[in-house]
């Protein structure tokens, strides 16, 4: 073990009392040994540092608009815009924001003006802590407020059919609804075959109904399937079908249908 230099010793001792302070100060912690993960005293001493401003900044703040934390800019109406200027007027906000530590990104592509709406409408009036803290932001995504159901629909189509026919972890449970968990017919399935290569899986079609929390995938795949204790191997090739269900503010695979007309 390298031995420890002075200043080494002290920065130590300081970081303790640092660790000490925090924990008085805003409740119990639990923290790391800097020897056994061989963080610099030094570093460790500016990371307790950043803590300890953000518990202060934390608990002295108050809640304000985000339009407040931003300082009440101008604005002019999505409606008073024209096409052509929507795109000044948006990266003018996105610079707004970066001053003041504001980030705002989207998963899928949303238009200019769709997006200029949504921060003038919606996001200047959500609530924030009234805090600045060097190299902290606040980060938004345009779909934790307006979710696109079909885009999640076929994520979650994708991973459950590449985790079920993986036979390499059990992730698929996950992306099962409640009542779906409960049933064997998924185990049943899966368990027949010791393994399975997928060779193609694609979405033919896809229908939601966010008011009846349903949703249809159909799809077209091509997979073979080891038969377990066996050298037999089945090829399911054709189409498919993928029922949801809309719960807890996800969609769950509900039920799965594979095509019928195996082959050997």
């Amino acid at each position: 073990m390298k031995k420890e230099s002075p200043n080494d010793k002290r920065l130590h001792l300081e970081n303790e009392e640092k660790k000490k302070k925090i924990e008085e100060e805003f409740g119990a912690a639990h923290w790391s040994n800097p020897e056994e993960n061989n963080l610099h005293p030094e570093i460790e001493g500016q990371f307790l540092d950043h803590i300890m401003a953000f518990e202060h900044a934390w608990k002295d703040a108050k809640q304000i608009t985000l339009y407040e934390f931003l300082g009440n800019p101008a604005f002019r109406k999505t409606e008073e815009l024209t096409e052509n200027e929507i795109g000044d007027e948006l990266n003018r906000l996105y610079e707004l924001m970066n001053q003041h530590q504001v980030s705002l990104d989207t998963i899928c592509d949303v238009s200019e003006q769709e997006i200029y709406r949504f921060i003038t409408e919606e996001l200047f009036q959500q609530e924030i802590d009234d805090m600045h803290i060097p190299g902290m932001m606040s980060c938004f995504t345009y779909e934790e407020f307006h979710p696109n159901h079909a885009h999640d629909i076929e994520r979650y189509s994708n991973d459950f059919i590449k985790s079920y026919l993986s036979k390499t972890d059990d992730f698929y449970m996950h992306e099962l609804s409640s009542n779906a968990s409960t049933q064997n017919w998924h185990r049943d399935f899966r368990g027949v075959f010791s393994s399975f290569n997928l060779n193609k899986f694609e979405i033919i079609d896809l229908k939601f109904d966010i008011n009846s929390a349903e949703a249809q995938v159909d799809f077209e795949c091509d997979f073979t399937a080891l038969v377990d204790n066996s050298k037999d191997t089945l090829r399911f090739n054709g189409k498919g079908k993928l029922l949801f269900i809309y719960q807890w503010d996800f969609w769950y695979v509900d039920s799965v249908e594979f095509p019928s007309n195996y082959k050997i």
